[in-house]
């Protein structure tokens, strides 16, 4: 195909990308003023996000089809930061807030950390966007059900203090509330189901304008809503110590949703985005979110998938939207303070439930009694204590779990020569017995506690004299201090009953590993052979070896 035809194709792909951002700007404005009140802020805040994280993101990210957006962990996790900060200083705060979140991620990017998601388990990640979800739900209890008066910060113990003081619901919010609701359920069976959450709030709020329900709380109550651009704002640098961990737990939270997010679907190139540029692509958003005092963004599966749905093309799709958000912002101010919360609690009460992954759950439940409790750990974690908290409580027990997990995997073999002179493995001795050549293969990560682990399964040589223990070491890239620890010992464990220690199949990182710790000097150079591509050589060779020295012993 010629480059005139091709061109030509991108062309007429444009109007989709124009339908698709219209769709986009349309149902992530009623989210981006609910996650913003959700964030403790004006929610003028989290549509100045839902401008700037698709404007910039949508061109500095690996992934053409994410949106960087607003998203329901990284309003609570931002409200949690902002938690116990006066009022005039909340805006300098969400400034710094975010802008570090968004320099760490860069950071991160930058030094290509991205690989750190594999390290995440799915029972922890499944476990806490579980309870993100649910927490979005109790978190919307006083606005749906018109009680404000509850003084407690923790959103479970919140939602029960407004259920116990049920006799103060105001009857108008729980019905504008279930209202929206409805509306949002049907006309989500609908052709017009990306319009559902516009069209919900749009008659929510006309109800509760014609009938003169004077009781209910509105957007504007609290809240004046600019028709102007956002002020750029610099963020106050000497109180990073202060809010350095929220930030590190935004960037963390931000860093695990767009992974999951970015690979929802490849790039028309029909690769999957690249994880570090995504990073860095984000934390740029943030940043420049952050100066103009939008609450944090990153990839959002709400937006990204309105808008692949809508028919989204290319990356105009969601630049496009952003600027149409931007327009519906700044025309729609007056409209915007005459939004009912209730109808915005609604709003966040569907996005919750439909954030609940049932099948993702259920699998995991399914899978071992391990999977379970870790799930569950991290699920009541997250809602027991600061999101912020949970998220790098959540990392810290995943790293646990796989060093947990990798010290299980340790396995110890002995090696034999069969009958048809095939080499066959066979579990290992306890005890080493006088006079023979054991050769041993251990698998697994040899690295902490692992290699304690292993320290466990070696042979003892109690009852042994003139043998010889033979360890492959054959595909090590490299071996760590707590191994060469490990093998220090166990050779002068060798020594004092007069036995040999030799290392086959040695890499040439390892070997100089072994001579910078100099336990190559107490092995002996003679009892170290390295790594050859035929298969079994430095084996056989040291096991011949072997022979050879007990003979020479007798």
């Amino acid at each position: 195909m010629s480059e005139k035809k091709r061109h030509s194709g991108k062309k007429l792909k444009f109007p989709q990308d124009m339908i698709a951002a219209a769709i986009g700007s349309i149902a992530a404005l009623p989210e981006g003023m609910a996650l913003g009140a959700m964030a403790g802020m004006n929610p003028i805040h989290g549509l100045y996000a839902s401008i700037i994280g698709p404007f910039i993101g949508s061109w500095t990210t690996s992934s053409v089809y994410m949106v960087v957006s607003t998203t329901g962990a990284l309003a609570l996790a931002t409200r949690g930061a902002l938690h116990g900060i006066s009022e005039d200083e909340k805006i300098s705060v969400l400034v710094l807030i975010t802008v570090l979140a968004g320099l760490i991620q860069i950071l991160m990017g930058m030094f290509k950390l991205g690989f750190l998601m594999r390290f995440v388990s799915n029972s922890v990640m499944r476990g806490f966007l579980s309870a993100v979800a649910i927490t979005i739900v109790l978190s919307q209890f006083a606005d749906i059900f018109g009680y404000y008066e509850s003084k407690h910060s923790n959103k479970v113990l919140k939602a029960l203090d407004v259920i116990l003081h049920y006799k103060e619901f105001n009857l108008y919010a729980i019905g504008i509330a279930m209202l929206t609701i409805i509306l949002i359920l049907y006309l989500e069976k609908t052709k017009l189901k990306n319009f559902s959450m516009f069209f919900s709030l749009t008659v929510a709020t006309l109800t509760t304008f014609f009938i003169k329900i004077s009781t209910l709380k509105l957007v504007g109550n609290d809240n004046k809503i600019p028709d102007e651009l956002p002020t750029f704002v610099l963020p106050q640098y000497e109180n990073i110590p202060d809010v350095f961990i929220s930030s590190l737990a935004i960037a963390l939270i931000g860093f695990i949703q767009s992974a999951g997010v970015s690979h929802m679907r490849p790039n028309p190139s029909g690769k999957y985005p690249d994880t570090n540029k995504d990073l860095r692509g984000e934390g740029l958003a943030n940043v420049v979110s952050g100066f103009f005092t939008g609450i944090p963004v990153c990839g959002s599966v709400s937006h990204t998938s309105v808008l692949t749905s809508a028919g989204a093309y290319s990356r105009w799709a969601s630049f496009i939207s952003a600027i149409m958000i931007g327009i519906l912002v700044f025309t729609m101010s007056g409209f915007i303070e005459q939004l009912p919360m209730a109808a915005l609690g609604g709003i966040l009460i569907i996005s919750g439930f439909s954030s609940l992954n049932r099948e993702g759950i259920f699998t995991i439940w399914e899978t071992s009694i391990q999977a379970r409790c870790i799930m569950g750990f991290t699920f009541i974690a997250t809602l027991a204590v600061p999101i912020q908290f949970a998220v790098l409580g959540s990392v810290v027990l995943t790293f646990i779990l796989q060093i947990v997990e990798a010290s299980n995997r340790v396995k110890l073999k002995a090696v034999i020569v069969a009958d048809d002179g095939f080499l066959k493995e066979i579990p290992p001795p306890t005890e080493i017995k006088s006079n023979e050549v054991i050769m041993l293969h251990p698998s697994g990560s040899l690295f902490f506690a692992g290699a304690y682990v292993l320290k466990d399964l070696l042979p003892n040589a109690d009852n042994a004299e003139h043998s010889v223990v033979i360890i492959g070491l054959r595909g090590r890239k490299e071996i760590g201090s707590t191994f060469v620890t490990v093998i220090k010992e166990y050779l002068e464990h060798l020594k004092e009953h007069k036995c040999i220690l030799k290392l086959v199949g040695v890499g040439q990182l390892v070997y100089h590993q072994l001579d910078r710790t100099d336990l190559l000097e107490e092995i002996g150079k003679e009892n170290v052979y390295r790594f050859d591509s035929e298969l079994g050589r430095p084996l056989m060779h040291a096991r011949k070896d072997g022979y050879q020295w007990i003979k020479e012993q007798q």
